[in-house]
């Protein structure tokens, strides 16, 4: 009968476990993690504190999180018997793959009249998971994932316009475009947060056009919805008044047109779809959007991607009324239907995923994308506030 042989103990094979893993295996796994689980994992042992607190492994785990569209709304304190006039103005993420909600914010504040439009909160840009937020005039830079945050001044909000947040330069210089104006113009300005200076730019630009459109007093462009792509902000023009897009270019601080071959309609929107500008294009209460798509980005040459044609009766007896906008909202061509009180999710071939409601009212589906970050920005370090402490607008979430 055979022997049975005995390895030395130095040579038996030791069992696999987390810790013996070769820390590239680590990292990528951690890196399927969410923000919440990281900072959990930083408690487990030195091991994983080094490997999650790591600028490259944040960068990167930022880069992976899917990007949530913000929506606002508000929501009354108390029952309906309470009558207290106190109203919670809430800030929410969505991820259409998951159709999960993330709270992000919220103010508690007194009621305001909503037919003047006048809204005391306003969620005004995004930018690397920071978002740039007011409340009664005062403006908050804040990373929701990692709840730190800190107030902004200038601009003065009682006269001042906020219309971008964007980085330039140093990776944790964030700079804030807003316009001032002046009786029947406006004169744009440009403050590096925390600096508290400001500088003027008058609307600085090779094109005498665009010079003009930009010093004009009235709204003709959707400043108020400014889309963060390639390190550029881009607004829309409002319905009807132009075919072109005003963009600020970052890098010098100056606008240009980027002209669009085809006509803009009521309800067009802009998004990012496989590393490209790309716009949804559609008419209130329409069944068809069209996704162009902006293919050289330098020669300004769009392409139409593709149409889609939602059931319109189906949609018809889902809404209350005849109302509705139409949205594309991802690159595998998801559509969100904006019914008001009701709101849809259909993919691209017409097919309804889910059916879901606002949890208050005067819901806002913004333009305004949150790709959640753990990423260390020095901006909430070396400034003396109060961002060791939490704010209002996070407390109870």
């Amino acid at each position: 009968m055979a022997e049975t042989v005995r390895l030395p103990e130095q040579q038996r094979r030791r069992p696999l476990t987390i810790a013996s893993l070769p820390e590239e295996i680590m990292s990528e796994i951690l890196l399927l993690l969410p923000p919440k689980s990281i900072l959990q994992c930083r408690a487990v042992c030195k091991a994983w504190r080094d490997v999650t607190s790591d600028r490259a492994f944040l960068l990167t785990h930022h880069r992976r999180q899917p990007p949530q569209r913000l929506l606002t709304f508000i929501r009354d304190v108390g029952s309906h018997h309470d009558d207290l006039d106190i109203l919670d103005y809430c800030v929410e993420a969505v991820d259409f793959r998951t159709h999960q909600f993330q709270s992000l914010a919220r103010f508690t504040g007194q009621d305001y009249d909503c037919s003047l439009e006048d809204s005391p909160f306003t969620v005004h840009a995004s930018c690397d998971g920071l978002l740039l937020m007011s409340y009664n005039n005062y403006l908050h830079l804040c990373n929701p994932t990692t709840r730190q945050w800190l107030w902004v001044s200038p601009p003065a909000l009682q006269h001042d316009k906020v219309v971008g947040l964007y980085a330039h330069g140093h990776p944790s210089e964030y700079r804030v475009l807003y316009y001032r104006e002046f009786g029947l113009g406006r004169t744009f300005y440009i403050t590096t947060v925390g600096s508290r200076k400001e500088r003027r730019i008058w609307p600085h630009s090779s094109s005498e056009s665009l010079r003009k459109w930009l010093t004009k007093g009235t709204e003709d462009t959707e400043f108020n919805k400014p889309f963060l792509f390639h390190g550029n902000l881009h607004w829309l023009p409002q319905s009807g008044r132009q075919n072109k897009i005003v963009v600020f270019d970052t890098l010098d601080e100056a606008f240009r047109w980027l002209h669009v071959p085809f006509k803009m309609h009521n309800v067009s929107s802009l998004l990012e779809i496989e590393g490209s500008l790309a716009m949804s294009n559609s008419h209130i209460g329409s069944s068809k959007v069209d996704l162009w798509l902006l293919q050289d980005y330098k020669h300004m040459v769009w392409v139409h991607k593709y149409r889609i044609e939602l059931p319109v009766i189906e949609i018809r007896r889902l809404v209350e009324d005849d109302v509705w906008f139409l949205h594309i909202v991802s690159q595998e061509g998801d559509v969100l239907v904006d019914g008001s009180y009701w709101q849809f999710h259909y993919d691209m071939k017409g097919n309804l995923l889910e059916k879901f409601q606002c949890s208050g009212r005067m819901l806002n589906i913004t333009p305004h994308i949150l790709q959640e970050s753990l990423v260390p920005h020095e901006v909430f370090q070396i400034l003396d506030n109060e961002s060791r402490h939490a704010p209002h607008f996070f407390r109870g979430l």
